[in-house]
C-alpha cells in the first residue's frame, strides 16, 4: 500500500519531514496483511517491510510508527537496526508496536534484549483485538508528531538564540569601534554592560562599576548633580543629559557629556536604558579658556590704562624735564607693545618659561634692581604660557598701582623650581614682593585674584595660593611636572 506523508522531517537528518505511515514487520501468517487491513480501514497509511533490513531503510526515510512481531526479531539481525536507533537525533525516539507471543515471565532473556534494544516499544498480546491495535498505534502516532514539535520549537529556540547571539555580538562589535563610552542598565537602573572604551578611559578593572558604583567615578562636586539627573530620568522615563568629570586611569578628572534614552516595548514600558558618554574635556577647556579670554580682554583694556596712567604719573614725578619724560614714556609704550607681540606668540606654541616670564615683566620694568628672576629654562606649553603671562601681569600691575612698584624702594622676587624627587617631581613657582607699602588683604576678590588662584592653577593641574602678608604680597603655585605641558 502506499503510504501518506507529511513533510515535517525524516528521523535522522534536520529536514522538515514527517510521515504519518507505519511500518509492518511480521514475517509469518497473516499478522502483516490483518494488521494493514485494520490500520487502513481506520484512515492510517501502511508500508509492509520485508526484513529487518528493509524495515532499517524504511525507518530511516518516510515511517513514524515500526509495528512488528516478537519472531520478527528473533529470527532477523537486529544490528543494523540496533543503529539506527541510536544514530537517531536527540529529539527523535520512533515509536515500535511489538506483537509478543507469550507473557514476560515466559520469554527468554536473548527475546527481551531484542526488545530492549528498540528502546521505546509497547508489548501488545496476541491474539490481537483490532480496537487495541489501532488505539495503540494512533497513540504512537501522536507521540510522534509531539516529537517533531517539540523538534520544530527547539529549532525556533535555537534560531532565535543564535540570532541573538549575533545580534549582540554585532552591538559589541559596533559598541566597542566607537570613541564614546556606551553602558546599558535595566529598567531600575542597574548598569550591567560597559563596552571596552569605559574600562580603556578609567582603567577600572571589568565588573567593578556594575550597579550604583558608576557614581562613585564622578568628581565629588559632580556626584550629587549626577545622581538628581539619574533618579529623575528612572522615574519620568525623560532622556538623561548631564555634564559631569569623570576619573580618568591618570588620575585627572575630565569632563564628559552623559546622555541615555530608554528603550521602550509595544506597550510603552521601559525594559533597558542605552547610554553614552563623551569625553568632552578638550571642548569645556576651550570655552573656559574663551570666556577667559574675554574677561581677560576687558580687565586688560582698563588695567593697562590704569598702568598707562600710573607708569605716566611716576615718569614725570621722577622726570628732570618734559623732554626727559616724553622720551622715557615714548620707551616704555614701545616696550609694552613688544610684550603684547611677544606674548601673542608665545601661545601658539610651545616655548620656554624664561621667556614667558621676560615678556610679561618687560613693561613693569621701571628701574634696575627691581626684579630679580631665577630659575632654569624649562619648556612650557602655550595654555600654560598664556596663563603664566596673564598672571603675572595681574601681579605685576597690581605691585604697580598698590605694592613694591608704587614706590622706588620696593623689589619683587620671582623664582621656580623642579625637586630632584624622581618618584615624585614637583614644580614650585613664587612672586615675592617686599619693600612696599604695608599690604591689606581686600575686603573682595575680585577677577584679577580668582584668575590666579584658579584658572592658572587649573591650566598646570596644581594648587595656587595668594598671601596677603603685611610686608609684601606672596604668590605660590605648586603642580606635578607633567602640568607644564598637559
Amino acid at each position: 500500500m502506499k503510504a501518506s506523508s507529511v513533510p515535517v522531517g525524516s528521523p535522522n537528518d534536520n529536514s522538515s519531514y514527517l510521515t504519518t505511515s507505519v511500518a509492518i514487520l511480521a514475517p509469518r501468517g497473516r499478522d502483516a496483511a490483518v494488521a494493514s487491513q485494520l490500520l487502513n480501514n481506520a484512515g492510517i497509511s501502511t508500508i509492509t517491510a520485508k526484513d529487518l533490513e528493509n524495515l532499517t531503510a524504511l525507518i530511516g526515510s518516510r515511517i513514524a510508527v515500526v509495528l512488528l512481531t516478537e519472531e520478527a526479531l528473533s529470527e532477523g539481525d537486529v544490528e543494523a537496526l540496533t543503529l539506527m536507533i541510536e544514530a537517531q537525533p536527540s529529539w527523535s525516539d520512533i515509536p515500535f508496536i511489538v506483537l509478543a507471543n507469550q507473557s514476560a515471565g515466559q520469554r527468554s532473556s536473548r527475546a527481551m534484549a531484542r526488545i530492549d534494544t528498540l528502546k521505546n516499544a509497547t508489548l501488545l498480546s496476541r491474539p490481537l483485538h483490532a480496537e487495541e491495535l489501532v488505539r495503540a498505534v494512533k497513540s504512537a502516532l501522536t507521540a510522534r508528531a509531539r516529537q517533531h514539535e517539540a523538534r520544530q520549537h527547539l529549532q525556533k529556540l535555537e534560531l532565535r538564540e543564535s540570532q541573538l547571539e549575533e545580534s549582540e555580538a554585532k552591538f559589541r562589535a559596533i559598541a566597542d569601534s566607537v570613541d564614546q563610552m556606551i553602558w546599558s542598565t535595566l529598567p531600575d537602573g542597574f548598569h550591567d554592560y560597559y563596552n571596552r572604551r569605559w574600562y580603556e578611559f578609567t582603567g577600572v578593572p571589568e565588573g567593578s562599576t556594575d550597579g550604583e558604583a558608576w557614581n562613585g567615578m564622578f568628581h565629588p562636586d559632580d556626584q550629587d548633580d549626577a545622581w538628581a539627573a539619574w533618579r529623575k530620568s528612572l522615574k519620568t522615563g525623560i532622556p538623561y543629559e548631564i555634564e559631569y568629570r569623570l576619573r580618568h586611569h591618570s588620575g585627572v578628572y575630565r569632563w564628559v557629556l552623559g546622555r541615555a534614552q530608554p528603550m521602550r516595548d509595544t506597550s510603552g514600558v521601559i525594559q533597558r536604558w542605552y547610554g553614552s558618554c563623551t569625553d568632552i574635556h578638550e571642548i569645556k577647556m576651550s570655552q573656559e579658556q574663551r570666556q577667559l579670554m574675554l574677561g581677560e580682554m576687558n580687565h586688560r583694556v582698563k588695567n593697562t590704562l590704569a598702568m598707562v596712567h600710573a607708569m605716566v604719573s611716576q615718569t614725570l614725578r621722577q622726570a628732570d624735564s618734559l623732554d626727559d619724560a616724553r622720551t622715557s614714556i615714548q620707551s616704555r609704550i614701545s616696550m609694552m607693545s613688544q610684550a603684547h607681540d611677544r606674548l601673542v606668540q608665545s601661545t601658539w606654541t610651545e616655548t620656554k618659561i624664561t621667556d614667558v616670564v621676560e615678556a610679561a615683566l618687560i613693561p613693569h620694568r621701571t628701574g634696575k634692581g627691581r626684579f630679580k628672576v631665577e630659575g632654569p629654562d624649562l619648556p612650557i606649553g602655550s595654555k600654560q604660557a598664556l596663563a603664566l603671562t596673564m598672571a603675572l601681569h595681574e601681579l605685576a600691575t597690581n605691585a604697580t598701582k598698590y605694592g613694591a612698584l608704587s614706590n622706588d624702594q620696593g623689589r619683587i622676587d620671582v623664582t621656580w623650581a623642579v625637586n630632584q624627587n624622581p618618584a615624585d617631581p614637583k614644580f614650585t613657582f613664587s612672586w615675592r614682593e617686599s619693600g612696599g607699602p604695608t599690604v591689606t588683604k581686600p575686603s573682595r576678590r575680585g577677577f584679577g585674584s580668582r584668575m590666579i588662584e584658579q584658572a592658572l592653577a587649573g591650566y598646570f593641574i596644581g594648587a595656587a595660593e595668594l598671601n596677603y602678608d603685611p610686608d609684601g604680597l606672596t604668590f605660590s603655585l605648586r603642580a606635578p611636572v607633567i602640568g607644564l605641558m598637559a
